[in-house]
């Protein structure tokens, strides 16, 4: 039988997306993933057709949180008719697509879900901001509310 795990990394990855990053009090929601390619971790969650369900990000579609890490999950995302968690409070991995600085506000490209720090063409997530720094696309911590 061939090996499964051949190498192993010395340290784990310090973050990973959609990981909750502390221990500060959160609000985390479920809803149910509607879409047939589903969310992914750390991926923004706008409303769904019904008041329990969730697509990723759409055009004109209210924003309802961001996709929380579940490692039960076997093709590491939240597939179509899975409980979602959703972060609507609290300090959340995210990925960043630009160099963003601790305080900028974040909004979100509504036909791609990407987070950015600029305004241009983009929906605003009210009360949230940066909440680490980074030198261009990387990994962040995202506070909402």
């Amino acid at each position: 039988m061939p090996a499964v795990q051949t190498t192993y990394a010395a340290q784990h990855a310090r973050w990973i997306e959609g990981m909750v990053l502390n221990m500060e009090p959160n609000v985390i929601v479920t809803r149910v993933a509607e879409d047939v390619e589903g969310i992914g971790f750390g991926k923004v969650g706008v409303q769904g057709t019904a008041d329990n369900q969730v697509v990723d990000s759409e055009a004109t579609v209210k924003f309802t949180g961001i996709a929380v890490l579940d490692t039960t999950q076997p093709t590491g995302k939240y597939e179509q008719y899975s409980n979602v968690a959703l972060m609507k409070k609290g300090v959340i991995v995210v990925q960043a697509s630009v160099a963003v600085a601790v305080g900028d506000p974040v909004y979100y490209v509504p036909a791609t879900g990407v987070l950015t720090n600029s305004a241009s063409g983009n929906t605003l997530i009210a009360g949230a901001q940066w909440d680490t720094s980074t030198s261009g696309a990387a990994l962040a911590a995202l506070r909402l509310g």
